[in-house]
């Protein structure tokens, strides 16, 4: 079993700090990742194809809401 009793010493401070932080995780991927292979299998390189402005929109979303609540 998966023991987080260490979590409870963690500030809420630094658990935001945390999460947001991994929120970036999969746009700093999204970013070093080639057009080509985005837009592999697609039939046309139409802007709202694009990976990244899609995890841009949600890694923002995902911040704004987490950062207020």
């Amino acid at each position: 079993m998966l023991n987080f009793n260490w979590a409870n010493h963690v500030s809420e401070f630094w658990a935001r700090v945390f999460i947001i932080t991994a929120f970036f995780i999969p746009f700093i991927f999204a970013l070093t990742m080639k057009k080509s292979y985005i837009y592999m299998g697609s039939p046309d390189r139409k802007r709202w194809r694009d990976l990244k402005l899609w995890i841009l929109l949600l890694v923002i979303a995902q911040t704004l809401i987490y950062a207020y609540f």
